[in-house]
């Protein structure tokens, strides 16, 4: 149990770290304002996930590791098409 929960962590810090590289590359990039917006707003609200879990708002459930990678694939997916 202590493994998996370093491992969570682990994966939470990735997810973090990289969401927040994405934002302020997507903040530099000249575009229209809608669909930076768009991209902002889903970042941040990606980003609420690991740090609900962090300070106890609401734990690790099985849907939590079967949607969060798949609106991560789709927010990439967003920004690759930038």
């Amino acid at each position: 149990m202590v493994f998996f929960r370093f491992l969570l962590l682990l994966f939470n810090v990735v997810v973090v770290t990289f969401l927040i590289y994405k934002l302020l590359h997507v903040a530099k990039e000249p575009m229209a304002r809608s669909k930076k917006a768009t991209i902002m707003i889903g970042g941040i609200m990606l980003l609420l996930a690991p740090f609900g879990m962090f300070f106890n708002f609401f734990g690790a459930t099985p849907q939590y590791f079967l949607l969060y990678p798949v609106a991560i694939s789709l927010f990439l997916y967003l920004t690759k098409q930038l």
